[in-house]
């Protein structure tokens, strides 16, 4: 199984409940976190008229992912987000590649779509407390890790 970094591992034990900077039930602190990682980010809606944000990373990659909120009530409250990026690729990939990513890493899933396109999700807990900048920065760049080598792994 592929552990991208020692330190991550710790990433539930770090939260520091007395400092919730970043929080899902308020989508302009995932915002603020992301932009203070030199994210270009900005809000928008989903079909459902939850939060959502838009984004890029940097880099090795310039993939543009989506922030999806979930656990909402009536589009407000929320308890945790989704980093979410899909791929249209000009060949489908197979069940067996996706599930091959999906039992060698951790924190990030892949998926295919109808068409055969894979999508790489990893779903963050902010409720309640929510987590400190410098632990949602990990979770950051934990994403930015997941990415760059999803895209070499599907040859993208």
């Amino acid at each position: 199984m592929t552990r991208p970094s020692l330190a991550l591992w710790a990433l539930p034990l770090c939260a520091n409940a007395a400092s919730a900077d970043v929080i899902a039930s308020n989508p302009d602190s995932v915002l603020k976190a992301l932009r203070a990682e030199g994210l270009a980010a900005t809000m928008e809606t989903d079909d459902l008229g939850d939060p959502k944000i838009v984004t890029h990373l940097t880099g090795k990659s310039n993939t543009e992912f989506s922030v999806l909120f979930y656990g909402c009530t009536d589009n407000t409250d929320c308890s945790s987000i989704q980093f979410y990026v899909a791929y249209d690729m000009p060949d489908p990939v197979t069940a067996l590649k996706m599930n091959q990513w999906n039992r060698e890493w951790l924190f990030s899933k892949a998926t295919l779509d109808d068409e055969g396109d894979p999508g790489l999700e990893m779903d963050v807990i902010l409720a309640e407390q929510g987590v400190d900048d410098k632990l949602f920065a990990t979770t950051i760049d934990l994403w930015r890790q997941s990415i760059d080598a999803f895209e070499d792994f599907i040859g993208w």
